[in-house]
């Protein structure tokens, strides 16, 4: 068995439960086209909290810590969207409901680029970036992360590959990011 073929196996287990119940169907509409907006609120407001903090180990002198660690998250996402394009020109791959007839249930993209996932990208590049920085937060973000990747191929949008690979371009900008910022900025 080929990897296209068992990707189309496990897109279909997963959008097949889509249309049986309004509960499950809203629910990975909320995934799959919100969520990944909740996740930047949720980041925000943490982020502005942090002044109200005092220094401490982890955060020694807010100030410019506070604004570099801000770049090193937004560097991470825009990274990681950047890398995706380019990998979209080395191999693409259009979306599953073009090619096969399915019902989506978030309407149709703007794009017709399935290959890698943006969404999967910025959310596991976001969910990493803060996960260096706020542990309990971070986990939060990555079990979100995954239920915005599941909820993609859920209404229709992506194939399970394009979010494994959005995922992994998401962690590795996120893990560049960080290693760039450790050697440069944040030596001790």
């Amino acid at each position: 068995m080929d990897i296209l073929h068992l990707d189309n196996q496990i897109f279909d287990i997963i959008h097949s439960l889509s249309g049986k119940s309004q509960i499950l169907d809203l629910f990975g509409i909320f995934c799959a086209k919100y969520l990944i907006f909740l996740m930047i609120l949720v980041f925000i407001i943490w982020w502005l909290e942090l002044k109200k903090t005092k220094p401490s180990a982890n955060w020694p002198g807010l100030g410019k810590r506070k604004w570099l660690d801000l770049f090193a998250v937004v560097l991470s996402v825009v990274v990681g969207i950047i890398s995706n394009y380019v990998i979209s020109f080395i191999h693409f791959r259009v979306r599953p409901f073009i090619l096969h007839d399915i019902a989506i249930l978030i309407g149709f993209p703007m794009s017709v680029k399935s290959f890698p996932s943006d969404h999967a990208t910025l959310a596991f590049a976001l969910a990493l970036a803060v996960w260096f920085y706020n542990k309990k937060l971070g986990w939060t973000f990555l079990v979100s992360a995954m239920f915005v990747g599941l909820g993609r191929i859920f209404v229709g949008v992506h194939y399970p590959i394009d979010i494994i690979i959005g995922a992994i371009v998401g962690l590795v900008s996120a893990l560049v990011i960080r290693w760039v910022f450790l050697k440069t900025f944040l030596k001790k």
